[in-house]
C-alpha cells in the first residue's frame, strides 16, 4: 500500500519576546476561577482550597504588586473577592478559610468565564494599566464543560487577559487547549497533584505576566512522518540509446517515488545526479527540499548521448553531492543513500569508487535494466546484495517495482535509525552467556591485501571480539597474522581486558609477502591445544580465519586436524578469497562468510559473532514459542510451501524438549485453526513433520482476530508452563482487515515478547503495532528472504535481553538452613539452586566475592568473601557441602553472619560495593524473637537482605527478615525453587553494580520537566538518576556529576564538582521541583554547554571525558541538530533517552548516533536500561 505522507506545521509559542532587551512587567492582577461542581466532588475541594492556600502564601500581595481575586463555579458562578477587597494575604486567607465552601451543580465553563470577564476585567471593575500589570486569569476545570468555552475565551484574550489553564480529573485536554493563551495549558491527572503543582505557579503566573502577543508563532517545527529522514541522492544513467519511450519510463519510475517521499529541510532531502560520458549534479541535497522543484527537475530531464562512467559518476557524488556543505546530513546521523539505475556495464572501473563511497556510511542500492552488468550491480551495492540489488527486464518493469523499492528506502532508514543498534545489543546481551572461551585470531597479512583494508581487518576483529567479556577466567583471545610464514602476535593469555586487547589488534602490522594458509592453520592448531591444556575441555576454542586469497598451500588436512580436536572454525573471505577452501576450513556451511570487499567486513560482524555466541549451550533458557501462520487466499500454495520450510528451518535450529524449547501452531485467515499445541510434540522430527500436514486455508486477513484467539494458547491448559518465556512468532504476507493494536498490546501485557515476520505485501506499521518495537519486526521482500533472517531469529529467542544478565560487582553472602527437617536430595536442590545464581555471577576479586554459612543450632562458615577467587572454586565447595542436621535457629545466624560483612572477612562495604545477604529456610526459627532486631541491624547497615522460604518457613518470618514484601520469596515445595529463580536473580543481579572500565568522567544530566510529564513520571526519573549515580565513584577527583532542567526555559539545578558524594548529589537530585512549559531541546543544548567548561568544574582540558545525558519524552518544538553538533565537535559525548512517544531520529540527532540513544515505552521502564546506559558512559572517551 502506498504511504501517503502528511505534512504536520506544529505552531509553538514562546514564553519571553527574542529580544534580549526585553524586560515584560513584573507583576500582575491575578484571577483565580476554581471548579467547584459535582464533577469535582466534596472529597476533592479540600486540595483545590490547599492550592489557592498555597498560591496566596507564595505571591507577593501589596498595592503595587500583585492583586489577586478569587472565584467558584459550577453552573453558577459566585464571586469570592475583588481584585481590590483585600490589599495583604492575611485577610485573604482568613476569608478562605471562613468563608470559601463547596458549591456543587453541573459544570459551565463558558458561562463562568463570561461572568469573570464582566465581574473582574470589565471597564467598571477598575483595573489596572494593563501594560505595567497584565491581568491574568487561572482557570481550574475538572470535566467538559457542557457549553462552549472558545467563545468566550477568544473575547477574554482579545481583551489582553492571559488565560492559565489547569485540568484537573477528566478535564477536556482540547477545551483547556481553547481557553488558554500560548502554551499555558496543564492537564493533571488527580487533584492530588496539584500540591506538587503549586510550587511551580508562581512561575508559570510570572511567565504568563510577561508574554507578550507576536513574540507568538515564530517558531515552525517539521514533523515528519513515518521513517522519512534521510539523505537520499538518485544517481541516473540518461543515455538509453535514444528511445524516449524508456527514459519515459525512468522519469515516471523517478516522478512516482518522490511523490511518495516526505520531502522537507528537516526531514527528506532528496539529490539528483545524471551521467554518461560526464557527470552532472541536477540538484544537491541542499537544494532538493521542496518537492515541487524536485519534481521539476525531474521532468526536465532529457537523455544524452555517450558511454556509461558509473564509477566516475560515483566518485563526484562522494565528493561533491554527499558533503556538508552540499546538504548532507551525515553529522547529523541523518541516513545517507544512493540510489543507482543503470541498464549497461559501466566502461571504467567501479569498485574502488563504491567501496570509498560505502566507507563514508553511504548506503548504496543499485537498480539494473536490460544490459546492465550484474557483477558490477554487486560489487557496487551494499551488502547483503540481495537486499540492495534490483534487476528488472525492461524499463517499462520500473513502474511495478516502484512500491517495492520505497519499501526498500522505508527499510534502511528504519534500520538505521532503530533496528540495527538494538539488535547489537540484544547480541551483546545474549552473548553474555558465554561465559569462558578461548579465540584465535587468523590474519591474513599477505602482500595482496592494501593497507586500508588490513585496517579494516584489524578493525572488524576488534569489534568482534569487543562483544565478549575478555577475562583471564572468562573469554581469552590470541593472535596469529601469516603470509609465507607466520607470526605469534600475541598469546591468549597476555591480554585480560577489552581496552589492552583492541589496542594489541591496532598495533598489529601487516607482513606481505604470499597466502600459505594452510601451515597458518598448522601453527595456530599447536597454540590451541596449547590453551586447551590451560584450561581443560570444558572451555569451548575458536579460531576466525580472516583471507582476502587463494591459499598457496594445502589447508584440508590441518583443517581437519582442527575439527578433531573440536575447534570451531570460522572462515571470513574477502575479495580473491576461494569460496571452495573456505568451506574446507570451516568444515560447515553456516560458518563459512564470503563479503565482495573489506567495508563490508562490518556488515557481517554480528553474523559471526552470534554464531560464535549460539555455538554455547543455553543453560537457562526453557523458551515456548507459538508460531501463528497467516494462510490467507493473498499467500498462495507456492509461497505457504516457503513458509512451511522457514518454520522447519526453525524448529531444527531449536533444541526441542519437554524441559526444553516447545513449539505450538495456529493457522489464521478469516478463521483460526489449531495446528497444535506446545506441549503435543516432544522432538523435532515430530514438529516437522505436523508443519508437513498443514493445508492452506485461503480467505481474508483477520489478524486481529487471530492474535485475540491465540492468547489462550500461552495458558496451562494449553501447554504453556510456569515461569517460562512466551514468545509469538506472527508469519504474514498480508495487511489485517481489523484492528490489531489492541489484542497485540494485551497478549505484550501479559509478558508475551511477539516477532513479526512480514514479506512486503504486509503493511509494516500494523507489524510495529503488534511487536511494539522496530527490532522486534523482520519485513523482507519476498518468502526466498525469509532464511535470511533465520538466525536472528532463533537467537533471539534463545538468548533474549534481561533487564539484568550478568551480577557484575557485589558482595552475596548465602545463609543456608543446614537442619534436619532438610533431606539429602531437598539440600541438593537449594545448593543447585544458589549455584545457578553463582553461574549468572563474574566471580573475581574485582568483581563478585561469594561467601556462605549454613546453620542449624549453630553456624558454620563454609567461606569467607574474597576466600575464594573464581567461580569453579565456590561452585565446588557447595557441591561438596552436606547437611548438619539439628534445630534451626536462623536468628543466631543472621546476627553472626554480621562479621562476615567486615573488611577483615573481605566485605568492600566501605568502597561503596553493594552487599546482599540470601538467607534459604525450609522452617520455622527456635530463635523467632530476635528476627526482627537481627535483620533490621544488618539492613541498617546497608545490607540488602532477600529472604527465600520453602514448606514450613514462616511468611511473617520471611517480612522480618527482609523487611518489605517484594524482597521475600515463598514456595511451598523444594522443588519450587526453579520457578522463582529468575525473580530472585533479578533481585540479586539488579542491586550489583555495572563493571566500571573508567576512572574519570564529567557526567551532566539534562532533564526534560515539560508538561507533558505528569509530576509522578518526573518524581520516577529523579529515581532514576539518583539510582544512576549509584553506580560511580563519585569523588572530585573521579567522578564528577551535574544537573539541568528545561522546558521552554533552562535552569541550571548544580554545575560539576558542587556536590561531592553519592548521598549528597542523591540529596540534591530529589529536591529538583518540575518547571513545567514545552519542549526546547536546541536551546537547552545550547545552555548547558556552559557546564562543560573550567570555569564551571569540568575538566574538558585534562582530557577527562564529557558525556551529557538526556532525558525527554516528547519531540522537541525547537531545532536540535546544530546545538548538538556544536556540543559533540568540542568532544562532548551525548547518550539521549525517549520515553513514550519520542521522534527516534530526533534523538539520533541529538546524539549524532543511533548506538547512544535509547527509547522506554514509559517511565517505569527506566529501569530496564539503567545498566545499559550506565555501561555505555563507562566506556565513554575509550579511557580507563
Amino acid at each position: 500500500m502506498l504511504l501517503i505522507l502528511f505534512l504536520i506545521i506544529l505552531c509553538s509559542h514562546v514564553s519571553m519576546s527574542k529580544d534580549p532587551g526585553f524586560v515584560g512587567p513584573e507583576y500582575a492582577d491575578v484571577v483565580f476561577l476554581v471548579d467547584s461542581s459535582d464533577h469535582l466532588g466534596t472529597k476533592s475541594f479540600p486540595f483545590v482550597k490547599a492550592f489557592i492556600n498555597k498560591m496566596i502564601s507564595s505571591l507577593p500581595i501589596e498595592a503595587h504588586k500583585y492583586r489577586v481575586a478569587l472565584a467558584q463555579y459550577s453552573d453558577q458562578f459566585h464571586n469570592e473577592f475583588q481584585l481590590s477587597t483585600f490589599r495583604s494575604r492575611n485577610p485573604m486567607l482568613n476569608h478562605l478559610k471562613k468563608n470559601f465552601g463547596f458549591m456543587g451543580g453541573s459544570l459551565r465553563i463558558g458561562h463562568a468565564l463570561r461572568e469573570a470577564r464582566r465581574t473582574y476585567f470589565s471597564a467598571q471593575a477598575g483595573g489596572r494599566d494593563k501594560k505595567q500589570f497584565p491581568p491574568v486569569l487561572v482557570v481550574l476545570a475538572s470535566a467538559e464543560s457542557e457549553d462552549d468555552v472558545e467563545k468566550a475565551s477568544k473575547a477574554l484574550r482579545e481583551d489582553g487577559v492571559r488565560i492559565v489553564s489547569v485540568g484537573l480529573q477528566g478535564a477536556s485536554e482540547e477545551q483547556l487547549k481553547a481557553m488558554a493563551t500560548a502554551q499555558f495549558h496543564f492537564n493533571l491527572r488527580s487533584v492530588r497533584d496539584l500540591g506538587a503543582f503549586s510550587q511551580n505557579m508562581t512561575h508559570i503566573i510570572k511567565e504568563a505576566t510577561q508574554y507578550r502577543d507576536g513574540a507568538a508563532d515564530d517558531i515552525l517545527v517539521e514533523v515528519c512522518q513515518g521513517p522519512s529522514v534521510a539523505d537520499v541522492v538518485f544517481l541516473l544513467d540518461v543515455s538509453v540509446n535514444g528511445s524516449q519511450e524508456n527514459f519515459d519510463y525512468l522519469k515516471e519510475f523517478l516522478e512516482e517515488s518522490v511523490s511518495a517521499l516526505d520531502i522537507k529541510e528537516n526531514c527528506m532531502r532528496v539529490g539528483l545526479v545524471t551521467y554518461s560520458n560526464e557527470t552532472k549534479v541536477i540538484n544537491s541535497l541542499s537544494k532538493g527540499v521542496n518537492k515541487s522543484e524536485v519534481l521539476r527537475n525531474i521532468q526536465n530531464l532529457s537523455p544524452w548521448a555517450g558511454k556509461a562512467h558509473t564509477g566516475a559518476a560515483i566518485r563526484k557524488i562522494r565528493k561533491e553531492v554527499f558533503s556538508a556543505r552540499n546538504g548532507s546530513r551525515k553529522n547529523q546521523g541523518v541516513p545517507q543513500i544512493a540510489v543507482l539505475v543503470t541498464h549497461r556495464p559501466s566502461e571504467d572501473n567501479v569498485t574502488k569508487a563504491a567501496v570509498n563511497l560505502r566507507r563514508e556510511g553511504v548506503t548504496i542500492f543499485t537498480m539494473g535494466i536490460e544490459g546492465a552488468s550484474d557483477s558490477q550491480l554487486e560489487k557496487i551495492a551494499s551488502h547483503p546484495a540481495e537486499q540492495h540489488v534490483s534487476k528488472l527486464k525492461t524499463f517499462s518493469d520500473l513502474a511495478a517495482h516502484n512500491q517495492t523499492f520505497l519499501k526498500k528506502l522505508r527499510n534502511q532508514i528504519t534500520h538505521t535509525v532503530s533496528v540495527f543498534s538494538e539488535r547489537t545489543e540484544t547480541l551483546k546481551s545474549g552473548c553474555v552467556d558465554t561465559e569462558e572461551a578461548d579465540i584465535y585470531l587468523l590474519i591474513d597479512g599477505s602482500g595482496s591485501t592494501q593497507a586500508t583494508d588490513f585496517h579494516e581487518m584489524k578493525t572488524f576483529l576488534s569489534e568482534v571480539v569487543g562483544m565478549f567479556n575478555i577475562a583471564p577466567q572468562k573469554v581469552r583471545v590470541g593472535a596469529v597474522q601469516y603470509a609465507d610464514s607466520w607470526d605469534l602476535e600475541f598469546e591468549i593469555n597476555k591480554y585480560t581486558n577489552k581496552h589492552d586487547l583492541g589496542k594489541a589488534i591496532e598495533n598489529i602490522r601487516q607482513m606481505g609477502g604470499n597466502t600459505n594458509t594452510g601451515a597458518a592453520l598448522n601453527f595456530t592448531l599447536g597454540l590451541l591445544q596449547k590453551a586447551k591444556k590451560q584450561r581443560g575441555n570444558r572451555v569451548p576454542c575458536h579460531l576466525v580465519v580472516l583471507t582476502n586469497g587463494m591459499s598457496k598451500d594445502s589447508i584440508l588436512e590441518p583443517a581437519n586436524r582442527l575439527r578433531e580436536e573440536l575447534i570451531r572454525v570460522y572462515a571470513i573471505g574477502v575479495k580473491e578469497a576461494n569460496q571452495t577452501q573456505l568451506r574446507e576450513i570451516a568444515g560447515e556451511e553456516k560458518r563459512v562468510y564470503y563479503v565482495h570487499d573489506f567495508d563490508a567486513l562490518k556488515d557481517i560482524r554480528n553474523q559471526v559473532v552470534q554464531e560464535i555466541c549460539a555455538e554455547e549451550d543455553k543453560t537457562f533458557m526453557k523458551p515456548f514459542t507459538t508460531v501463528l501462520v497467516d494462510s490467507s487466499g493473498s499467500i498462495g500454495l507456492e509461497n505457504f510451501i516457503k513458509m512451511k520450510t522457514f518454520m522447519k528451518n526453525l524448529v531444527s535450529k531449536s533444541q526441542i524438549g519437554a524441559d526444553r524449547v516447545q513449539i505450538g501452531v495456529v493457522q489464521f485467515s478469516d478463521v483460526n485453526k489449531e495446528e497444535f499445541q506446545l506441549n503435543r510434540y516432544k522432538s523435532q522430527n515430530d514438529i516437522s513433520d505436523a508443519i508437513d500436514r498443514m493445508t492452506h486455508i485461503g480467505e481474508t486477513t483477520l489478524t486481529g482476530s487471530a492474535l485475540t484467539f491465540v492468547s489462550q494458547y500461552f495458558s496451562p491448559a494449553k501447554g504453556a508452563r510456569p515461569n517460562v518465556r512466551r514468545f509469538l512468532i506472527l508469519i504474514t504476507d498480508g495487511e489485517a482487515q481489523d484492528i490489531v493494536k489492541d489484542p497485540a498490546l494485551a497478549l505484550r501485557q501479559e509478558g508475551i515478547i511477539i516477532y513479526s515476520v512480514g514479506v512486503f505485501g504486509s503493511n509494516v506499521t500494523q507489524l510495529e503495532e503488534i511487536s511494539g518495537r522496530p527490532e522486534m519486526v523482520f519485513y523482507v521482500e519476498n518468502f526466498d528472504i525469509l532464511q535470511h533472517i533465520e538466525d536472528d531469529l532463533v537467537f533471539g529467542i534463545c538468548s533474549p535481553r534481561e533487564e539484568c544478565k550478568r551480577i557484575e560487582v557485589l558482595d552475596v553472602v548465602f545463609v543456608i538452613d543446614s537442619s534436619g527437617s532438610i533431606d539429602h536430595d531437598e539440600y541438593n536442590i537449594m545448593k543447585d539452586f544458589m549455584i545457578d545464581l553463582v553461574k549468572k555471577a563474574d566471580v573475581g576479586k574485582n568483581q563478585v566475592r561469594f561467601g556462605a554459612l549454613k546453620y542449624a543450632d549453630d553456624p558454620e562458615v563454609l567461606f569467607y568473601l574474597g576466600d575464594l577467587g573464581t567461580k569453579w572454586e565456590v561452585i565446588s565447595v557447595l557441591q561438596k557441602d552436606q547437611p548438619m542436621g539439628g534445630n534451626t535457629y536462623t536468628a543466631e545466624a543472621l546476627g553472626f553472619s554480621d562479621h562476615m560483612f567486615t573488611e577483615a572477612r573481605g566485605s568492600r562495604l566501605q568502597k561503596g560495593v553493594p552487599q546482599v545477604l540470601i538467607v534459604i529456610t525450609d522452617g520455622e526459627s527456635h530463635d523467632a524473637d530476635k528476627l526482627n532486631a537481627t535483620a533490621k541491624a544488618l539492613r541498617d547497615k546497608g545490607i540488602l537482605v532477600l529472604a527465600v522460604g520453602i514448606a514450613g518457613a514462616n511468611p511473617v518470618e520471611l517480612l522480618a527478615m527482609a523487611g518489605s514484601s517484594d524482597k521475600y520469596f515463598f514456595v511451598e515445595t523444594f522443588g519450587g525453587l526453579k520457578g522463582i529463580f529468575s525473580d530472585v536473580s533479578a533481585s540479586v543481579c539488579n542491586s550489583s553494580k555495572v563493571d566500571c572500565e573508567i576512572e574519570k568522567v564529567d557526567l551532566v544530566f539534562l532533564m526534560d520537566g515539560s508538561n507533558s510529564i505528569h509530576p509522578d513520571d518526573f518524581k520516577k526519573m529523579k529515581e532514576f538518576l539518583a539510582s544512576v549515580v549509584q553506580d560511580f565513584d563519585v569523588s572530585i577527583n573521579r567522578v564528577r556529576i551535574g544537573a539541568a532542567q528545561f522546558s521552554h526555559t533552562y535552569r541550571p539545578e548544580f554545575p560539576l564538582g558542587n556536590f561531592i558524594g553519592k548521598k549528597e548529589i542523591s540529596f540534591q537530585i530529589e529536591n529538583i521541583q518540575q518547571i513545567f512549559g514545552y519542549t526546547h531541546i536546541g536551546a537547552a543544548l545550547r545552555q548547558v554547554g556552559h557546564y562543560f567548561r573550567p570555569d564551571m568544574g569540568s575538566r574538558i582540558n585534562a582530557g577527562t571525558p564529557q558525556v551529557l545525558l538526556v532525558l525527554t519524552d516528547g519531540q522537541s518544538q525547537d531545532e536540535v541538530a546544530q546545538a548538538a553538533e556544536d556540543l559533540r565537535h568540542r568532544g562532548i559525548d551525548i547518550y539521549s533517552v525517549g520515553i513514550g512517544d519520542v521522534d527516534d531520529q530526533q534523538l539520533i540527532q541529538i546524539t549524532g548516533t543511533a548506538d547512544k540513544k535509547l527509547t522506554v515505552h514509559n517511565f517505569d521502564e527506566l529501569t530496564k536500561v539503567k545498566k545499559r546506559i550506565v555501561r555505555n558512559i563507562c566506556t565513554s572517551g575509550g579511557e580507563s
